[in-house]
């Protein structure tokens, strides 16, 4: 039974050890404490940890400080009942930015969480990048100071003022009525009497990019404008330099900040799409053909309403979004798309209003894949309430409907019945047939009795060769014990076991609500009483409770 279970989870750890998230699911046991119980292969690798941390607790892991830094964002989930998201720095200036999400049983308890970290680094290091990037930008376009001096004829120096000097470093008194300024580079004589001629002649140079030496040595860029000018019926020229040094930086770096946009656009696992106000899509990133199997150019043509064949009330919920985004609000919601080849996908979508120069322009939507998390999560739901040999519920799923049917009977007035049933020298056959064979018979015994039931009534296995069959609405005793006596006859008939025939009988006990009792403590009790009368009693029969 053992390698069966084992079995079944198989796909399960496969499926997580694959993706490239670190994945730990904790379980809940009262305290609260929380207990590791799984961790996948890429958590390993990132946090250094082994299988040996499972069945322990933080504490008995962590440094005391970073363990009641985690158990309280544990808490936060247990307290909130809603998803959590912190950040963790690990060595070498990893970051990881983690997400709880909890997972509750029928009676909305806690029992598991399930965490899944993505490492954010490079992304942090972007942003941090891209804010740097923008506070030079406004440092140099606030301080940008021009440089202003006036040349003779012959194209030495008349005056400059005292940005020239805090720009190239040199006072007016050191150059001025020099021919061939120090600060020139690359100077070519014949060129520059040509250029001379032509400005003195009435011709304008603006805006062209030049290199300038500086005192020191230094080499700035320039922007440099000429103009001729009288004063005093003398000629001269007016030089106007712009020191876009930095501005060629700033430049040089926005490049690479577009290039780095560009590249987490595009490189991002999720699907982002960038859409106008009218809600025509304007862009998309390359991910929506791992997602949704489409081109970026597919998308592009389609309606985006056609992948998500909206109902009317989605539709309305939807524009509801765009509405709250477009005035500058973020707001997440879920929604199914499909594939191209038809499947469904589950996304989580956040959307970011877009805007520019302080006015929302569009919005991005960034689209996460929750398929495979969320079918994760429903293997786990169902791998808490289903008995992995048979696939009936297990005792917890039974008990807690017992409580909802008590409920509903109470409010109508109305009878129902509990069978237990429990297999005959079930330990003899397993002790002579050996376990699989065991196991086979179970499932052959589980079968027959589900297939007696309608589908409101319940079969579950409560362990071994124990069952428990809940019969919402009875008319009377009479009722009960004729559907019972009707399982009782199927379940005698012989079995075919590794190509034997086996003869195999049961014992049954039977209590009602609320003849019996009043709630599934006394009801279980109350019926298992009656069971043990049945095989006091010789075996094979049933027992209603008190007769």
């Amino acid at each position: 039974m053992k390698q069966r279970y084992e079995n079944n989870i198989h796909p399960f750890i496969t499926m997580m050890d694959r993706i490239s998230d670190i994945v730990l699911i904790l379980e809940v046991i009262p305290g609260p404490e929380f207990i590791y119980e799984f961790i996948n292969e890429r958590g390993k690798q990132i946090l250094g940890l082994d299988e040996t941390i499972l069945g322990r607790r933080f504490e008995d892991i962590y440094t005391p400080e970073r363990a009641d830094y985690i158990r309280d964002k544990y808490m936060e989930v247990m307290t909130t009942k809603q998803h959590a998201q912190f950040e963790l720095v690990g060595e070498g200036g990893w970051i990881g930015e983690t997400t709880l999400n909890p997972i509750l049983n029928e009676e909305n308890d806690i029992t598991h969480v399930l965490s899944i970290t993505r490492d954010v680094t490079d992304r942090k290091s972007l942003e941090d990048d891209l804010a740097k990037t923008s506070a030079e930008l406004g440092l140099v376009w606030d301080h940008a100071s021009d440089a202003i001096f006036f040349m003779n004829e012959d194209g030495s120096i008349y005056r400059v003022n005292r940005a020239f000097e805090e720009m190239l470093g040199y006072k007016e008194k050191e150059i001025k009525g020099v021919l061939i300024p120090p600060f020139f580079t690359g100077h070519h004589q014949e060129k520059h009497e040509a250029f001379l001629a032509r400005l003195f002649d009435g011709q304008s140079f603006e805006n062209m990019e030049r290199q300038r030496k500086r005192k020191d040595g230094s080499i700035i860029e320039v922007l440099a404008s000429y103009r001729p000018v009288k004063l005093n019926n003398r000629s001269y020229a007016i030089v106007m330099y712009k020191d876009i040094t930095h501005l060629k930086e700033v430049e040089k770096q926005a490049r690479e900040r577009e290039e780095r946009f560009k590249s987490l656009f595009d490189a991002n696992p999720d699907i982002i799409w960038a859409i106008d106000k009218t809600g025509r899509v304007e862009n998309v990133n390359g991910a929506v053909t791992d997602v949704l199997g489409y081109t970026k150019e597919e998308m592009l043509q389609l309606d985006r309403k056609h992948l998500m064949n909206y109902t009317e009330e989605q539709k309305i919920r939807y524009e509801d979004v765009v509405k709250r985004t477009l005035k500058g609000e973020s707001v997440e919601y879920t929604a199914d798309m499909f594939h191209k080849k038809g499947n469904k996908v589950e996304l989580k979508i956040k959307t970011l209003p877009i805007r520019v120069n302080g006015e929302t322009i569009g919005i991005y939507e960034v689209g996460q894949d929750m398929t495979q998390r969320n079918r994760a999560e429903r293997a786990l739901k169902k791998m808490a309430f289903t008995d992995s040999l048979t696939g009936l519920p297990n005792r917890r799923h039974i008990t807690e409907k017992i409580d909802e049917i008590i409920a509903d009977a109470k409010e109508n007035q109305r009878e129902f019945a509990i069978l237990y049933i429990d297999m005959d020298h079930f330990k003899e056959i397993n002790d002579s047939f050996g376990h699989d064979a065991g196991d086979d018979l179970l499932k052959l015994f589980a079968n027959r009795i589900r297939n007696e039931m309608n589908e409101d009534q319940l079969v579950a296995r409560l362990g071994g060769d124990e069952f428990l069959v809940l019969l919402p609405e009875i008319s009377g005793e009479a009722d009960a014990v004729n559907k019972a006596g009707e399982v009782l006859n199927v379940l005698s008939k012989p079995y075919r076991i590794s190509g034997q025939q086996l003869d195999v009988t049961s014992s049954m006990g039977i209590s009602i609500y609320p003849r019996h009792g009043k709630n599934k403590r006394e009801l279980i009790k109350q019926a298992d009483e009656a069971l043990y009368s049945a095989k006091d009693n010789g075996k094979n029969m049933l027992r209603l409770y008190g007769k």
